[in-house]
């Protein structure tokens, strides 16, 4: 995939989903992440990554990394309970 490929790919990502997107790939989960980034190259590269910087947890220059990707998958699955209450109490 070309740089510029990537780039644009990029523009399509709101910044907002990037807790979602952080949670499919430290899920591994391809399929959707594909559908939320649009390419099976860029989720490839975003799985890989959050297994590299997991791999790395106890390298001091992966800590930050570490504590970002923690707060993006906690941001994500505190979203997806919040919906689920939401759906619930409307069902009452």
């Amino acid at each position: 995939m070309k740089l510029k490929e990537i780039y644009k790919l990029f523009g399509r990502i709101d910044m907002e989903r990037m807790s979602w997107i952080a949670k499919l790939a430290e899920e591994g989960n391809l399929k959707d992440l594909t559908e939320e980034v649009g390419s099976v190259e860029v989720a490839q590269g975003f799985i890989d990554a959050v297994t590299n910087i997991r791999d790395k947890k106890d390298n001091p220059a992966y800590n930050k990394l570490n504590e970002i990707q923690t707060e993006m998958v906690k941001d994500a699955t505190d979203k997806i309970s919040a919906a689920s209450v939401g759906i619930r109490n409307e069902d009452n």
